[in-house]
């Protein structure tokens, strides 16, 4: 029998809806749904089966986001809808040399303590990394890691994400990039002119 999407997917319906108890149970779904799998096929197997439709999920839910963004911009956008689903995070732009890039931190992960209620020792494999690896088969070129997990005892979750950079994006960030460093000095101004009269001072009363 052919299964239907639904088993902890998240569609479109329930972004329109979502709160942190329809979350909660959208996590408890996939939690059992692989726990199922896995009794009925194996492991190995039962991932394959999960990651299924995933990739073409990631690419109308995640696109959505970052296709004509880059990525810190995109995930930035994504910081509400995350919010309301229970996370707390924060994004990083480490983009350079041709390379769009950033950091995604969670500092609160809503999910730590639910896997074990399936039996699962982490949250991560069944999450994280399904969706990291949705995110690579979903858009080519895009590369994704797992820096940091709260799962192993670390003080945040980080995500990597990079992909290269598209021309128009380059110029706009090489442009940003500029910007900030003249404001940067502005800002540093007070401060070095302070410097400048300590250093005199010392240099007078030597």
């Amino acid at each position: 029998m052919k299964e239907k999407m639904g088993g902890g997917d998240l569609r479109m319906e329930d972004i329109l809806q979502m709160d942190t108890s329809k979350a909660t149970n959208l996590f408890r779904k996939r939690f059992s749904r692989y726990k199922r799998l896995i009794n009925e096929m194996g492991e190995a197997a039962a991932y394959e089966k999960m990651l299924e439709k995933y990739p073409e999920q990631q690419k109308a839910l995640m696109g959505a986001f970052i296709d004509e963004n880059t990525l810190a911009e995109g995930f930035k956008k994504s910081i509400p809808l995350l919010r309301l689903m229970g996370f707390t995070t924060e994004i990083v732009d480490i983009s350079q040399n041709g390379i769009d890039a950033a950091l995604e931190i969670q500092r609160v992960c809503p999910v730590l303590n639910l896997a074990k209620e399936y039996g699962f020792e982490t949250p991560c494999q069944v999450l994280c990394e399904m969706e990291q690896e949705a995110a690579r088969r979903a858009f080519p070129g895009m590369k994704a890691s797992i820096m940091s997990k709260q799962a192993e005892g670390e003080c945040a979750c980080v995500f990597k994400y990079e992909r290269p950079a598209k021309t128009a994006m380059q110029t706009i960030e090489n442009k940003s990039n500029s910007l900030s460093q003249i404001l940067g000095l502005f800002k540093l101004a007070p401060t070095l002119v302070k410097i400048g009269f300590k250093t005199l001072k010392r240099r007078l009363l030597a």
